[in-house]
């Protein structure tokens, strides 16, 4: 499952710093770390269609 850090720390012999997003076992837990939210299949979609529309110059989002 993959984790960003809370903090500093070391994961596997490797030092992590706040802000990294790694990979962990499943089930792994520690106050540092905490799961990464994954886009929902919706929310992909949503993006998918905006960047689409876009690259046609349809984005009702382009100010320009």
């Amino acid at each position: 499952m993959k984790v960003i850090a809370l903090k500093e720390g070391f994961f596997d012999g490797s030092r992590i710093r706040a802000g990294d997003e790694f990979d962990v076992p499943q089930g792994t837990k520690g106050s540092w770390i905490t799961p990464v939210k994954e886009p929902k299949a919706a929310d992909a979609r949503d993006v998918k269609a905006k960047a689409d529309a876009g690259a046609k110059g349809k984005n009702p989002d382009d100010l320009v």
